[in-house]
């Protein structure tokens, strides 16, 4: 989605100067009303149309909407480029206004043939005035709207979204945050199994509600849905059954549901999970999220899985500590996992080799070391990790890469490292993501560091401070172009 215009947008639209303070594209100014800088030389009104309708294009709506007034062809170039329309800076600057904001964003939609390319709308109605967003949907349906944010503030009083959302036929991106989704039952196209939504390829539910069984139909009328993300939403739906054709990527953002199930995902890369401590219940063993993976034979990325909070099941296996993996039970297509772990504690400690063995063609590991509020995590023990990490095959035949988040020099930690170092025949890299929180004594750093180089034997140690969570965004983790969606440091 845009993210607004840069300051040289800003500093560029400041050389015009329109006499009249029109807000909208429909007002009208002759040529001569356009005070030309530097001296009577228009740098400006010499470049080429097609530059000038680009530069249009990611000017705020009412600044965009200001060129027009400043001659005719100011006018048609507005006209003839794909509106990108946020009403950020105008609530912004009229937070007491809203019924002002309103109406220049209907003038603009009335004003501008279309197509529109990026609309950001925040929706402050109440239940009276649903009637408003209604009809803006309707337009941004008959404009072809491209990209679509719809951003709500519940307390106004509005929290359902209209049906007329499932007639905007041209949508490739929807966000939508702090909504109910529509009751899909009804809509005839969804009822009889066409393609509601045929170009869409990125959907974000942020804080919304949205029924089992019209998140089915939505990815049922969405043959080339590749992106489904779920940004701080909790327990709605309670089931999450993944059967699409076309969905490559499913991120759950600080979310929770009782169960995610991966029906049929033929083209499923990538099951991001970023749980924060206040997510996925108090952790027991009857609140955690289950994960069921059924068929995904190309699914390459997985994690963060939490021993804590989530409950791995591959076909009809739980995978338990104590409980052998079998071959029914092994995904080979995975090339990445992450995981977080209380490397202290040896209870949680133990499901790093029953995760590992599940996937033995991993190539990079990812694991955030979660701090024990107990001494557990002060002690190490080189024995149990040797014994657990010299039972997991993909640790000696192909992981190649490791790296460890928000790591404290503890022996628990070092420990863990020191065993991949030993067990790894295939290791080139590690990666020290160090927890910035932490204080350590320069001495007991290096010598952590002798310790680990004598055991690296040509393996490639980096230690980065500073943690990557702050970076760490869903947009980073869903981005389908990176080739580790856990790597913030490429």
């Amino acid at each position: 989605m845009s993210s607004g215009p840069s300051s040289g947008l800003r500093r560029f639209f400041s050389c015009f100067s329109a006499r009249s303070s029109g807000g909208v594209a429909g007002d009208t100014a002759s040529d001569s009303d356009v005070d030309v800088p530097h001296g009577g030389e228009d740098i400006i009104s010499g470049l080429p149309d097609d530059v000038l309708s680009s530069i249009v294009s990611l000017l705020p709506i009412k600044e965009a909407a200001r060129t027009a007034v400043l001659s005719s062809r100011w006018r048609r170039l507005w006209a003839s480029s794909p509106l990108v329309l946020d009403d950020t800076d105008l609530l912004l600057n009229n937070p007491r206004h809203v019924a002002a904001v309103t109406a220049t964003v209907s003038a603009a939609m009335r004003a501008h043939p279309g197509p529109f390319h990026s609309v950001s709308l925040t929706c402050y109605f109440s239940d009276a005035e649903k009637h408003v967003l209604r009809r803006w949907i309707r337009v941004l349906a008959a404009r072809g709207a491209q990209e679509l944010v719809l951003n709500n503030i519940p307390w106004a009083g509005l929290d359902l979204l209209p049906r007329a959302l499932l007639e905007c036929r041209s949508l490739q991106r929807l966000r939508i945050s702090d909504w109910r989704f529509p009751d899909t039952s009804g809509a005839p196209v969804l009822a009889q199994g066409a393609a509601a939504l045929p170009r869409l390829r990125e959907l974000v539910l942020g804080r919304t509600i949205i029924q089992e069984e019209d998140l089915d139909r939505v990815l049922a009328s969405s043959p080339r849905l590749k992106t489904l993300v779920f940004v701080l939403s909790s327990g709605v739906p309670a089931q999450v059954r993944l059967r699409s054709r076309s969905l490559r990527c499913v991120v759950f953002w600080h979310s929770e549901a009782e169960e995610l199930t991966v029906v049929a995902g033929p083209l499923l890369e990538r099951i991001i999970i970023q749980t924060s401590s206040l997510s996925c219940g108090s952790g027991s063993d009857g609140n955690r999220m289950r994960i069921k993976i059924s068929s995904a034979s190309v699914l390459q990325a997985l994690g963060f899985l939490n021993p804590n909070y989530h409950e791995l099941q591959i076909g009809d296996t739980v995978i338990k500590v104590g409980k052998k993996v079998v071959p029914e039970a092994v995904v080979p297509s995975v090339k990445i996992l992450a995981l977080s772990v209380q490397l202290g504690v040896r209870s949680k400690a133990r499901m790093v080799s029953c995760f590992l063995q599940c996937f033995p063609n991993i190539e990079t590991l990812h694991v955030r070391s979660i701090p024990d509020r107990g001494a557990n995590s002060k002690n190490g023990n080189s024995e149990f990790w040797k014994n657990e990490i010299d039972s997991v095959e993909c640790v000696k035949g192909s992981i190649n890469k490791v790296v460890i988040h928000g790591f404290r020099w503890e022996n628990c930690e070092i420990e863990f490292l020191k065993s991949v170092l030993e067990g790894g025949k295939v290791l080139q890299k590690i990666y020290i993501l160090e927890d910035k929180s932490i204080s350590v004594s320069e001495g007991g750093v290096n010598g952590t560091q002798s310790l680990l180089a004598s055991l690296s034997n040509g393996v490639e140690l980096m230690i980065l401070a500073g943690q990557d969570y702050g970076i760490w965004t869903y947009e980073v983790a869903s981005d389908l172009s990176r080739n580790d969606p856990f790597d913030c440091q490429n």
